[in-house]
């Protein structure tokens, strides 16, 4: 039997490989997210050749959680590579069941980019607007947008089923309850985010974007406040997988992307999730990167998990040290287990954690922290 999640070394992003297996059946693996610029030459391709030894690798599902390039990067790569093999009349090395991905024209009901927006319209094609970008963020999300519609398109010419089992065009659930997926025998998918309360709000948010441009706002700040704080928070695939194996209890995994906080609390309590306003899960896999932006103490004091993965090499001050924190806080004098990608990083990762594990050893002995070691592409979780 086997329930892991693996995070490979994604620099500053996201690349996750489920693992799960009943003692009589055949692997089942799931990849989630490819990480950014370089990870899938680097870390996903070899790690890819390793579990496949000499025959072709299947994959349940590859899913790209939302559109930002530090998540979906690695998975075009990977398809770009599988696509060019069948050009060249070769066999792929790796096969894919079906591909998980929400467009940006699907998340906004088939609306063509706001057209009195620049930033917005020109996201579209990944180009830049006038007057450039404001942050980095939102250069992430006009540089996915595109790689979104490439990625469907090298899906479609590799016959890989978009969005497959999810029930329509998008992979999102219902205003209430839950949308249960059978991934495998003894495992699902529910998915809890985007649902509809979400994407009705978002769409909203996508028409209010265009009135205030119509009113006269400035253009590069609407259209980067849309596509950096509303698009990746609001738009994120969060998804419950849970493994029953015969005689044993549940195990559940809360997937998060990039999600913030508050919609993983709303989505939870919509699916009927939350037991007197707290979920407990087996795994959570911090949503973006354990950034101070997208979490608080209240999230981690409501979402409790025994283990926590953290992917992110300090870059952009990720993980970042409030957020360790804020979880810290929040468990305090509890036993939790956190797994994290990078020990040492670059800026001044190695410093932060440093002096964060330091202060941990003193106050905090439960609390207990496992890096991926440097010459390894990944660091595992098991939970069986």
């Amino acid at each position: 039997m086997q329930f892991t999640l693996e995070a490979l070394q994604a620099n500053d992003g996201d690349c996750l490989l489920l693992h799960y297996q009943l003692s009589a059946g055949a692997p089942v693996r799931v990849l989630i997210d490819g990480g950014s610029a370089g990870v899938y030459s680097s870390i996903l391709k070899p790690r890819i050749d390793q579990l496949r030894g000499k025959n072709p690798l299947h994959l349940r599902m590859a899913m790209v959680s939302h559109i930002d390039s530090d998540h979906i990067t690695g998975i075009v790569d990977l398809f770009k590579t599988l696509e060019e093999a069948q050009a060249d009349g070769q066999d792929g090395f790796c096969q894919i069941q079906t591909l998980w991905h929400n467009s940006f024209e699907k998340l906004h009901g088939g609306k063509s980019a706001v057209v009195q927006s620049a930033t917005v319209a020109a996201s579209l094609d990944g180009g830049v607007p006038p007057g450039g970008l404001l942050d980095w963020e939102t250069e992430a999300v006009v540089a996915s947008v595109p790689q979104g519609n490439m990625l469907r398109k090298l899906a479609t010419a590799l016959t890989v089923p978009i969005n497959q089992g999810a029930g329509g065009d998008l992979v999102s659930a219902p205003a209430h309850g839950q949308k249960i997926v059978k991934i495998a025998d003894g495992l699902t998918f529910t998915v809890l985010a985007p649902n509809d309360v979400q994407l009705a709000r978002l769409r909203a948010m996508f028409t209010g974007a265009a009135g205030k441009i119509k009113a006269g706002a400035n253009d590069a700040a609407v259209g980067a406040d849309y596509l950096n704080n509303t698009v990746p928070n609001m738009s994120s695939i969060v998804v419950m997988a849970q493994a029953t194996f015969p005689g044993k209890k549940p195990l559940r995994m809360l997937l998060a992307g990039d999600a913030r906080g508050d919609i993983i609390l709303e989505s939870l309590e919509l699916a009927g999730l939350l037991d007197h306003g707290r979920c407990h899960v087996d795994l959570l896999k911090v949503q973006h990167h354990c950034s101070n932006h997208s979490t608080t103490q209240d999230f981690f004091e409501r979402v409790i998990a025994d283990r926590y993965v953290i992917s992110g090499n300090g870059k952009h001050n990720i993980p970042n040290a409030n957020a360790l924190g804020w979880l810290s806080a929040a468990r305090s004098k509890e036993a939790y287990d956190a797994y994290l990608t990078n020990r040492i990083g670059i800026l001044d990762n190695k410093k932060t954690l440093d002096k964060f594990l330091a202060a941990e050893q003193k106050r905090e002995k439960k609390h207990a922290y496992h890096f991926r070691g440097e010459k390894d592409l990944s660091i595992a979780v098991d939970l069986v």
